[in-house]
């Protein structure tokens, strides 16, 4: 690896380490807003590079509750992945073909259910 490959190794590195320290930031900010504005106890917990972020809303020592709590709630949590979350960037939208027909149907005057309609005779 020559020295300017690892200089832009080392300023990549520096670079994905202050824009998580920024995302951490600005999510601390909304989750604050979160607690205030709402009334809702927040809990974030991170980790990278070895480290644990977190942000409590509450010094309440009882939390965040335990898996072993919330899994004897009614009503259950509601559990969050990214996939709940998944966006799409700029020029990688897929177009689902049949929503693209519907959507030029209904554009030209057409209401949704007719355009439906008309695609099952």
């Amino acid at each position: 690896m020559s020295s300017g490959q690892s200089r832009t190794l080392v300023q990549s590195k520096r670079a994905a380490n202050e824009n998580f320290r920024k995302r951490v930031e600005t999510l601390g900010g909304k989750f604050t807003e979160l607690w205030q504005d709402y009334e809702a106890d927040v809990y974030f917990l991170a980790y990278r590079n070895g480290r644990f972020h977190t942000y409590s809303s509450t010094d309440n020592a009882l939390w965040p509750l335990s898996l072993e709590t919330l899994s004897k709630l009614y009503p259950p949590p509601i559990k969050k992945s990214p996939a709940h979350f998944r966006r799409i960037k700029p020029g990688r939208a897929k177009v689902n073909p049949r929503k693209a027909i519907l959507h030029e149907d209904s554009s030209a005057g057409s209401s949704l259910t007719s355009a439906k309609a008309g695609s099952r005779t």
